[in-house]
């Protein structure tokens, strides 16, 4: 192949250009931090337990607010992380013809699953829109509960992240349950790389 004479001769004909696609997304590493939310919201009850985190015998709470940081920081991470890239996917869809799939995809994950309840403010519950509120969130807050081992009352994660924020003037506030959100939206990207919906995310055109 001919090595183009300037920079002008490796850039597509604007033709070709009409289906340029997102950044390249990874999403097998989004599918990856999807599971691993999972299993860290389902096993957190079962670690306190063993470790009696936030009980009488955690003194001074030291295992409690270590154990704090570490759900804190990875929950965030990993949500925020599959929360953009999400985001950015669906946007590559909007105003193209698989624009209508993608929206039925989104329903038919969430159908008869409650993946948050809105507290505060009057939105739909939609992947995009928990994904703009993940983002856009002022105040993010991981939820905890209590426990008993025996006797004792210890403290554990709830699986729940409580987001809030401002749109518009107005607040907002959503109580977002992150297991069967994180499994709704390994649904949803299975179902669209199904539909091969997501073959050319990443491509600079085809």
């Amino acid at each position: 192949m001919a090595w183009a004479k300037n920079a002008s001769q490796l850039i597509p004909p604007l033709g070709r250009m009409e289906k340029i696609m997102s950044h390249l997304l990874d999403l097998q590493s989004v599918f990856e931090k999807l599971i691993l939310l999972q299993h860290f919201a389902h096993g957190s009850e079962q670690y306190c337990r063993e470790r009696l985190v936030g009980s009488e015998y955690d003194i001074g709470d030291g295992a409690l607010d270590e154990y704090w940081s570490w759900v804190k920081g990875i929950v965030s991470s990993y949500t925020l992380e599959c929360g953009i890239r999400l985001r950015v996917l669906l946007d590559t869809f909007t105003g193209r013809p698989e624009a209508d799939k993608i929206v039925s995809l989104d329903f038919a994950a969430r159908s008869g699953v409650v993946i948050g309840q809105v507290v505060e403010g009057k939105f739909e519950l939609t992947l995009r829109e928990t994904c703009n509120k993940i983002i856009h969130a002022r105040k993010v807050i991981t939820v905890w509960t209590t426990g008993i081992a025996g006797d004792v009352t210890f403290k554990h994660w709830s699986g729940d992240l409580d987001l809030s924020g401002i749109k518009g003037g107005k607040n907002w506030r959503l109580l977002l349950h992150i297991s069967p959100w994180a499994r709704c939206v390994e649904q949803f990207l299975e179902e669209a790389e199904s539909a091969e919906l997501t073959v050319y995310v990443g491509q600079d055109w085809y």
